[in-house]
């Protein structure tokens, strides 16, 4: 019997190609239906079914802040080959009120334009702005306001780090005003009583004096009966040697009892006791009973009427330094001290190169005693100074050093301090309490700072600012003079004056050996 089963073969082989046909056929139309599907919808796009090219070029925009940030970093780098960064001036401040767009450019004083638009519009009033629109919109308005107040450096880094730029002030406050610091108010208690000054013109002369000078000086003392033999007394006033001081103001009077009884009773009760930099400011009667100031446990006053126009005695080194600090002053230097007892024409005393004992307060007087801070108006220094020699000698700013003229003569420097530290304090101009030799301007003396004595006191002065002019020295019309006399001074500083003459009230007794 004949088999079929190859036949059968050979038609399942024939109906498997025909089925796989038709599976492609019907897997491309499928797809077909698909894709044009997609098309339609817009999933899917045909460039070439569209004319465009086979490879399409896609653009992106970069951000305008980018753009403007760039710039300005550009200009940046250039104006830094250049040598220097150009300032752009002030203009005014790029504000958007609600529902306002930002310019599209800023026009700079200098003729450069930014460029600061944006796509998104702002918001109407109330609506909220996303994450992307407000750093945008916000990132704008910063930059111009920036760019418009700031140098190009400094905008294009507040710019990159989202920063204000240096110096300029929080919201609400102003800008801090340029100039040198101001100095504090002065109390209103103590501007009331405070000295009048008079300006010391500065300049270079020749401080101190020669060995020939001061041995004369020596040998004048038998004059007034008085036996002067001890060198060392005149041997730091040695040698003379140039010193250069800047102009200043110098207090005309010396401090009174009444200015530096107000200055107590401002600092409170029992402030004398530790009240200047911790230390005492002066001693009341309840310490020495020779003081001119009183106090009861509460209040300061003067010990009487006539010595309240006095010189104030008894006050430390701190006391005097701490009044004048009050007063936005200071003491002076030594050189600055001598500069206005001598004046240009570098006298011996203030009135000339001789000593006239009618014009100053000395122990060759009896009785001798402090008088007004405005007696001996014969005996101002060349600037119109008061009692510069005797009545009371005055702290000044510096250490005492026996030896600092030689030093000095070596290393000249202007405006000298003295020595960096020491354990005595000069003072200058001889007092009631001393003979004429130590009443000459060249004249050094010196206490420990915190040892007051009956016939030491001070006077303050100030600095001068180096645009204010300076005013010419006057003349006293002595010896020496050369000007046409002494300046007009101002009144008193306090209340009006008894006339000159010997106090009512005796005063402390003379302590000094020479006097």
């Amino acid at each position: 019997m004949k088999s079929d089963y190859g036949s059968l073969r050979r038609r399942t082989s024939d109906a498997g190609w025909q089925w796989l046909l038709i599976g492609l056929v019907l897997g491309i139309g499928f797809s077909a239906v698909l894709c044009m599907g997609a098309y339609a919808i817009g999933a899917l796009s045909f460039p070439i079914l569209e004319g465009g090219t086979a490879t399409p070029q896609v653009q992106i925009m970069p951000n305008e802040t980018e753009v403007a940030l760039q710039n300005a970093l550009q200009q940046t780098q250039q104006a830094a080959t250049q040598g220097a960064i150009e300032t752009i001036p002030v203009a005014p401040e790029v504000s958007l009120t609600p529902g306002e767009q930002l310019p599209d450019t800023f026009q700079t004083p200098t003729g450069d334009t930014l460029v600061f638009s944006s796509p998104t519009p702002s918001p109407l009033p109330g609506a909220e702005l996303s994450s992307e629109n407000t750093s945008t919109a916000e990132g704008d308005v910063a930059m111009a306001r920036t760019v418009a107040t700031s140098t190009r450096a400094e905008a294009a880094a507040a710019m990159a780090l989202d920063t204000p730029v240096v110096g300029t002030p929080p919201p609400g406050q102003e800008a801090p005003a340029l100039g040198l610091p101001q100095p504090p108010a002065i109390p209103p208690k103590l501007d009331a009583i405070k000295t009048d000054m008079v300006r010391v013109t500065g300049g270079t002369f020749m401080m101190g004096t020669t060995v020939e000078e001061a041995t004369q000086a020596m040998q004048e003392c038998a004059v007034y009966g008085k036996t002067c033999e001890d060198f060392s007394w005149v041997s730091d006033s040695t040698p003379p040697h140039q010193t250069t001081v800047d102009s200043f103001d110098m207090e005309i009077y010396e401090v009174s009892v009444a200015q530096y009884v107000t200055f107590l009773n401002w600092k409170g009760p029992n402030s004398h006791k530790t009240g200047c930099q911790g230390q005492p400011c002066v001693q009341t009667m309840q310490e020495q009973e020779n003081s001119y100031i009183n106090f009861d446990g509460t209040t300061y006053t003067a010990r009487n009427e006539i010595l309240a126009q006095h010189p104030v005695i008894y006050v430390t080194w701190w006391g005097a330094v701490e009044y004048c600090s009050a007063l936005n002053r200071r003491l002076p230097t030594e050189a600055e001290w001598e500069r206005a007892a001598r004046g240009p024409q570098n006298l011996i005393y203030p009135w000339g190169f001789e000593f006239d004992g009618q014009r100053a307060m000395s122990s060759i007087i009896q009785p001798a005693s402090t008088v007004p801070v405005t007696s001996y108006p014969n005996g101002i220094s060349p600037y119109g100074i008061y009692n510069m020699a005797g009545n009371v000698s005055e702290w000044v700013y510096d250490w005492y050093q026996a030896n600092y003229y030689i030093e000095k003569l070596n290393v000249p420097e202007p405006n000298p301090k003295g020595p960096i530290a020491g354990t005595e304090k000069v003072h200058r101009g001889g007092s009631w309490d001393t003979i004429p030799l130590f009443l000459r301007a060249v004249h050094r003396m010196s206490r420990p700072p915190g040892s007051p004595m009956a016939a030491i006191g001070f006077r303050c002065v100030a600095d001068v600012l180096p645009t204010e002019p300076v005013a010419p020295a006057g003349g006293t019309g002595g010896q020496a003079d050369t000007g046409g006399g002494a300046p007009t001074l101002p009144p008193a500083p306090t209340q009006p004056l008894p006339p000159t003459s010997t106090p009512a009230v005796s005063g402390p007794t003379p302590t000094l050996a020479p006097g």
